[in-house]
């Protein structure tokens, strides 16, 4: 007979059993006409849960996969009534007592049931309260627990209908809701009101859910949640194995009654820029593993998550500074390493407010990590290099597909200065295109490797002039790192001499790990290499006759160590890490400190030639900040003062870049808060014998908890970049929805 369509529950027609569970029961041990469906199997005799009709809750084996959900949509207009059920032989309805009969010598007793069976002495005592736990059939894909304050069950359709703090346990995923109606037929689930889905802990909150137990595919209306992005791909799954060891996992009450967020961290984050990252970061750099989401609709199953009118951001508070909008989002599986990531008019919406299109609108995730670019603003790299591209240049790195073990990303560039300069507007000429190559990757647990190449302009006939390359393999030894490199044209600044161009290097570099000293606080390390070198030379005797500036070839071989040790002179206490206090213009909250450090570094090198350059030089600086940036204005001031001073050698290398010429040297900077994100600063160091500056650099920078942008310059250098920083976080607790007032409460605390 084919079974009619299912609607939401309402008290039960006269043709229905009602099933009140009055306790929870033991695993089943299914048989032929058991109770597998909602009471203990073990003994049928003086159970509580017993039926004199059993053989209608037996599962159906034929499942039409292509039939309409057996469980519709509610709708507004109408009150919900439910169907009657078209039944040829009528029987008298099969009624259950809700009180439990007194169990038999061979009846076993729960062993972690909720509440105690009531007395045989007191059998008017009330347990219609307490939580109910219930082993649903679930062939194929094994035992699966519901557990709520009331379970009603309807044998003829075979419709269970639970209410009050549901929570149904499957597998690796929890169902949570005020309502819920399971079709134990095909397998459908339909929960209302505080709904929560949690798949591999990925927890998902909404208005309604859909899911079907045999297929691992659900829908979810006006949800929200978490992605932990490593994850995903556990997801994906399609192992009805895993299924069946859901009576392994305890159920979790508190799904649904978690505080909110506390413990907020930012571990490090990601860099976009043409210049050094961690000029932008301060602190590490890695990938975004956790973001929080809103969508209209979220469906998924095993081939997939699909969203309609998603919000995705790395900001644990509401209303977030940074958001990724799109209009629609797919997320599928390549293979075992790789997903692919879809979108539709994707943008960024900065403090909820300016909206930036996205150009590119696929990504691949690799392992879960959303790749850097994915949310950069920029719609290409800015730099600045006065010396190999004319001055400001834009590039658009493009990540290529890992080839084996390695990640290949080249950068077209385009020298903006050049064209207005000395191409005179020549949108054609060659020179005013480059490209820049990058290539990394493991080897091995222990072994690494590096490679850039870049051509600053495609007038071959300069080639000699635009071309530069390094090659760098990295190998673990111990505590130890062993680096075999070989560059061609390395860019090196020194000092007084500014930029130096080495022709060609090839050798290997052996350096220490950081070696604490005993309680001393004293810290050491030491590094010694051998290369070959082609670098400029002035030395007469190493050049030509009447040769003043030439290339030389030598060995090189050199060993250095250093000591350090810092001083906390004085440290205040940050502010609570929450949206409006310590984490209002920084992603982490800032430390008012004074620190001190002194270093003592010693060198010596050998050269071919005969010639032998050592050193000796100590070094102090007094760093700190004061304020916590909090404030709008004047709330945050990052200071540094140092000095260097040469004790023993001199400039003897025969080779420019490494020739010691700057004996004593003053440095200092200073970075303040303007007005709110706003903070601008300098950073100098100046030769104190010849009162030559150095080095030079202008730093403007708009800082935003969950995002930043830097723009840097040095004068004397004739480099700068613009850079953008996306943070990363991790939290603990609920957090709330994206619309939700600044002022919204929530108990944040530093971990």
């Amino acid at each position: 007979m084919p079974l009619p369509p299912m609607l939401p529950a309402v008290p039960p027609p006269p043709e229905s059993a009602e099933v009140v569970l009055v306790s929870a029961v033991v695993a089943s041990q299914s048989g032929p006409g058991g109770m597998a469906a909602i009471a203990s199997t073990d003994s049928v005799v003086a159970s509580p849960l017993s039926l004199s009709g059993v053989s209608l809750l037996s599962p159906l084996l034929a499942i039409d996969d292509g039939s309409e959900p057996l469980i519709p949509e509610p709708t507004d207009s109408e009150p919900l009534v439910p169907v009657e059920p078209a039944i040829e032989d009528t029987e008298a309805p099969v009624e259950v007592d809700s009180e439990p009969l007194n169990p038999g010598p061979e009846s076993p007793q729960p062993e972690n049931s909720e509440a105690e069976p009531p007395e045989p002495e007191s059998p008017d005592t009330p347990v219609e309260d307490a939580p109910v736990e219930t082993e649903l059939p679930a062939e194929g894909v094994g035992s699966i627990l519901l557990r709520a304050d009331r379970q009603e069950f309807e044998p003829v359709r075979q419709v269970v209908t639970a209410t009050g703090d549901v929570l149904v346990q499957f597998g690796t995923g929890q169902l949570a809701a005020d309502r819920l109606w399971a079709n134990l037929v095909n397998r459908h689930l339909r929960a209302e009101g505080n709904v929560f889905f949690n798949r591999n802990n990925q927890i998902i909150e909404g208005a309604t859910a859909t899911y079907n137990l045999l297929q691992g595919a659900g829908t979810i209306t006006e949800s929200r949640g978490e992605l932990e992005l490593p994850a995903l791909e556990d997801d994906f799954s399609t192992d009805s194995a895993g299924l069946g060891q859901g009576s392994n996992v305890p159920l979790d009450y508190r799904l649904q009654n978690q505080r909110s967020i506390s413990q907020v961290t930012s571990p490090g984050g990601i860099a976009l820029a043409t210049g050094d990252p961690q000029v932008l970061l301060g602190g590490e750099q890695r990938p975004i593993e956790r973001v929080r989401f809103e969508a209209e609709q979220i469906s998924f199953d095993a081939d997939g998550w699909y969203g309609e009118q998603v919000r995705l951001t790395n900001d644990p508070f509401s209303p977030p500074d940074l958001e990724f909008r799109a209009n629609s989002v797919r997320l599928t599986p390549i293979n075992e390493l790789e997903d692919e990531l879809v979108f539709e008019n994707p943008r960024l919406v900065f403090n909820q407010g300016l909206s930036i299109p996205l150009f590119r609108n696929r990504f691949v995730l690799t392992r879960g990590q959303l790749p850097p670019e994915a949310l950069n603003p920029l719609p290409a790299g800015i730099g600045i290099d006065g010396r190999d591209r004319g001055g400001l240049y834009v590039e658009a790195p493009l990540p290529i597909n890992r080839v084996g073990p390695l990640n290949v990303t080249i950068a077209p560039q385009f020298f903006i200065s050049r064209w207005l300069g000395a191409s005179n507007y020549n949108i054609g000429d060659p020179a005013n295109f480059g490209l820049a190559a990058q290539v990394e990757g493991s080897l091995g647990p222990r072994t690494q490797v590096l490679g850039s190449a870049s051509l600053a302009g495609f007038d071959l006939a300069n080639f000699s002039e635009r071309f530069r390359a390094s090659f760098r393999a990295r190998q673990l030894l111990g505590t130890h790192r062993l680096t075999l490199e070989y560059s061609y044209r390395d860019r090196l600044f020194n000092g007084s001499l500014g930029y130096q161009d080495v022709q060609n290097t090839i050798g290997a570099l052996l350096e220490s790990p950081v070696v604490a000293l005993g309680n001393s606080g004293i810290d050491l390390t030491y590094q010694v290499s051998g290369q070959y070198i082609t670098a400029n030379t002035d030395r007469p005797d190493l050049l030509d006759p009447g040769e003043g500036i030439g290339l030389a070839s030598l060995f090189r071989f050199q060993g250095s160590a250093d000591l350090t040790r810092n001083f906390l002179l004085w440290q205040g206490q940050p502010l609570p890490a929450t949206a409006t206090e310590g984490l209002r213009y920084s992603p982490r909250p800032l430390v008012p400190n004074l620190a001190l450090g002194v270093g003592l570094r010693s060198g010596a090198t050998y050269y071919t030639s005969s010639d032998f350059q050592e050193s000796l030089e100590t070094r102090v600086i007094l760093s700190g900040q004061l304020g916590h940036l909090q404030r709008k204005t004047f709330d945050y001031t990052q200071f540094n003062i140092g000095f260097r001073h040469t004790l023993v050698g001199g400039d003897t290398s025969p080779f420019l870049f490494d020739r010691a010429v700057d004996r004593n040297v003053l440095s200092g900077g200073i970075i303040q808060q303007i007005y709110g994100p706003f903070l601008a600063g300098f950073q100098a160091s100046i030769n104190v014998d010849s009162g030559r500056t150095i080095d030079s650099n202008l730093i403007f920078e708009y800082r935003r908890r969950a995002y930043g942008l830097l723009v840097t310059y040095s004068p004397t250098q004739e480099t700068g970049f613009l850079g953008f920083r996306l943070s990363g976080f991790d939290w603990v607790g609920r957090t709330a929805p994206f619309d939700s007032p600044p002022d919204t409460p929530s108990d944040v605390v530093v971990q």
